[in-house]
């Protein structure tokens, strides 16, 4: 029972520790990005920043884009996790809208690196357009999970057309939220304002 108890604090230790480098490499990236932008800024600084090597770097992240838009991804699918716990009879509507909502309930949360990030996605058309591709990837696993979960039978057809036009309603708000110099408007009364004009025309 010592044992495995020891290997278990071991194991806790290790998670934890690299939960940190990836906190770290995150860290520098985003200052540097800021910095000096983010086309200007090689693995190498970063790597060089962290006084690790490259091939350390690509131990926990596979590029530049990753490490700007992964957390994107994380947050984005974490929403779309909680089809499966809806209600089959839930309309359409209204599952998109619980589903945004728990987005940004986690935006929230994590509001000043994402700050950070809609900076450095202003600097140039290059870094804008892998934040609209991490909100436009993530509409097909939206849509398949709907299908999978929804029993009210929406066509592939309207199922893209709804999700399409969340999103881009979801990206209206999330910007204005991000452009407010204090952020007093919780994202999702912001979100329910966008989607409840969409019902409306």
């Amino acid at each position: 029972m010592k044992k495995e108890t020891n290997d278990e604090n071991v194991g806790g230790l290790r998670e934890r520790k690299k939960i940190k480098v990836y906190e770290d490499i995150e860290s520098a990236a985003l200052r540097l990005f800021l910095e000096q932008g983010y086309e200007n800024t090689s693995i190498k600084q970063i790597a060089d920043d962290l006084m690790m090597s490259s091939r350390t770097f690509f131990r926990y992240y596979s590029s530049k884009e990753d490490l700007l838009t992964e957390p994107l991804r994380f947050i984005h699918n974490e929403g779309i996790k909680q089809v499966v716990q809806l209600d089959p009879n839930t309309t359409l509507q209204k599952a998109l809208r619980l589903i945004f909502q728990e987005i940004a309930s986690i935006y929230e949360v994590k509001r000043a690196k994402l700050l950070v990030r809609y900076q450095i996605a202003k600097q140039a058309p290059s870094t804008s357009l892998l934040f609209l591709f991490s909100l436009l990837e993530a509409e097909p696993v939206m849509c398949e999970a709907l299908g999978e979960t929804l029993s009210d039978g929406p066509t592939t057809s309207q199922l893209k057309f709804e999700v399409a036009i969340h999103m881009a309603a979801f990206r209206v708000a999330a910007e204005e939220w991000l452009s407010e110099t204090e952020g007093s408007v919780p994202l999702a009364e912001i979100i329910d304002g966008r989607f409840n004009r969409l019902m409306n025309e």
